[in-house]
């Protein structure tokens, strides 16, 4: 079943939904992965009943109203091994699955991503078809938690306060749920920041310019970090706001990060060598 969106006001991109469905780009803490679990066992337990008494479970489909601009969307809930959200088949385990199981008609799931909350509405709910078979024995939990925690090995981030509060300003003009902001809000969430005459000479900062080294390819692109306004087509500037920018800013030199790119692939990134910083150039206030 593909994502099917009805844009009834602003404009939305679809890929939004794509990002909060995917359990590897963002998933649930251990506390709620273990609360869904207890649901899913429960769902497992009983014999099949109606879905007003127990609204959303996987083998259903749901309309859904985004609350923040009027936008519906059709999706299906489904377990883990059978996710594929770019058609639709959502992940109880992701975030936004999470949100709707045990939800009924004129519902609304909270959807906790980054630094806000998105709101959807239970608009229209059908069963598809009679949920698989799915035992949640401790093994199989143990497997599944494994497998949602963050990665342990993300290198800290360093952010300039200059930079962070123009980049607040940059996404406070984007859309809630446009990608591009929220894959940035992520990366902004989980850095220190510092005041620029403060920051460490090799640490990727806004206006920086960077050799990297692409390890699936063996590629060394040189690039200069920017914002949207000041790309042009000579080719050698990336936006903060295109996922490889996102994933450079606050690195140092060394550092290496795995990230996901719009086509699913999850592209390994080293930062080699700072070609230029502002800050290390004294320009403080650029």
């Amino acid at each position: 079943m593909t994502i099917f969106i009805k844009k009834t006001s602003a404009k939305t991109d679809v890929s939004a939904l794509f990002f909060m469905a995917s359990s590897a780009i963002h998933p649930l803490p251990p506390w709620q992965l273990q609360h869904v679990l207890q649901q899913l066992g429960a769902v497992a337990n009983h014999k099949r009943k109606a879905l007003s008494e127990t609204g959303i479970v996987p083998g259903c489909s749901v309309r859904l109203l985004d609350l923040s601009d009027q936008t519906e969307s059709w999706i299906t809930l489904v377990y883990p091994q059978q996710a594929k959200p770019e058609q639709g088949f959502i992940s109880v385990l992701s975030p936004l699955g999470a949100a709707l199981l045990g939800k009924n008609v004129g519902q609304v799931a909270e959807v906790q991503l980054f630094r806000r909350t998105l709101r959807f509405m239970l608009c229209d709910l059908m069963s598809v078809k009679q949920p698989p078979a799915f035992t949640f024995t401790p093994s199989v939990q143990e497997k599944l938690m494994n497998q949602t925690l963050p990665d342990p090995a993300l290198p800290e981030l360093l952010l300039s306060s200059l930079d962070l509060d123009r980049l607040d300003a940059l996404l406070s003009r984007l859309p809630p749920t446009d990608p591009a902001r929220l894959g940035l809000e992520q990366e902004l969430e989980r850095g220190a920041v510092v005041e620029p005459e403060e920051m460490p000479k090799d640490v990727v900062t806004m206006n920086s310019t960077v050799r990297l080294r692409l390890l699936k390819t063996g590629e060394e692109p040189c690039l200069t970090l920017v914002y949207p306004k000041d790309l042009d087509a000579a080719g050698d500037k990336v936006s903060v706001l295109a996922p490889v920018g996102s994933a450079l800013l606050g690195l140092r030199e060394g550092d290496e990060i795995h990230w996901p790119m719009p086509d699913g692939d999850i592209q390994p990134i080293q930062v080699l060598q700072l070609l230029y910083q502002p800050e290390r150039a004294g320009q403080l206030h650029r």
